[in-house]
């Protein structure tokens, strides 16, 4: 549970159809108004005025600006883990090179989809994190890693490496990447660079 001052805590619970439509059409509306106008610039009226709903609708389910923030980061990156766990799930057994393999065409699959909103994002979580929910979530993701170990049919011939050091590789390379040169994270170019360090890593 998210402590009282987190800016994951939620002022509404969206627990009818209708009351999680209203929620992703403010944090929609957030994610295309940081695009276009920077967090700095963009106010509450206009995530309502975006998301089609009442300015009163928007306080409802979050208390400011910062937790809209938050949960939109928070939120993409659960998506980044739910994406891994079904790659483990469709591979298990493999050999860990080939699931590696597999795990990062699916997550450079996924973060080749809008760059532009993954840049923002990513840039906005190091100015509006709380540390604490920084760290789980990327404890998250190292966690996954360590799984795609365990689920592979070979993983015991790697005992000497280590799936922290493959999560923040990737994670700094991927994710400096998208900060800083977005347009070329979709290219086969980057594609094999990124395979080429972690498998590097595991087959040295």
């Amino acid at each position: 549970m998210s402590p009282d001052n987190s800016p994951l805590r939620s002022r509404r619970k969206p627990v009818q159809q209708r009351s999680r439509m209203t929620q992703t059409a403010i944090l929609d509306a957030f994610v295309r108004l940081l695009v276009e106008k920077g967090y700095s610039r963009l106010t509450i009226r206009d995530i309502a005025l975006v998301a089609g709903v009442g300015l009163g609708t928007v306080y409802e389910y979050f208390p400011s600006k910062k937790s809209i923030a938050a949960h939109c980061i928070h939120q993409r990156f659960k998506g980044v883990g739910a994406c891994m766990l079904a790659c483990i799930d469709a591979r298990r057994g493999c050999s860990l090179p080939d699931m590696a393999a597999a795990l990062l065409d699916g997550m450079l699959e996924l973060h080749s989809r809008h760059t532009e909103e993954w840049s923002a994002l990513i840039v906005l979580e190091r100015q509006v994190s709380d540390p604490s929910a920084y760290r789980a979530l990327y404890q998250h993701i190292a966690d996954i890693w360590s799984q795609v170990f365990s689920a592979s049919s070979d993983g015991a011939q790697y005992a000497g490496k280590n799936p922290d050091v493959v999560h923040a590789a990737v994670y700094g390379v991927l994710y400096q990447r998208l900060m800083t040169a977005p347009e070329t994270v979709p290219g086969e170019e980057f594609r094999h660079q990124l395979k080429s360090l972690v498998l590097g890593y595991l087959l040295s």
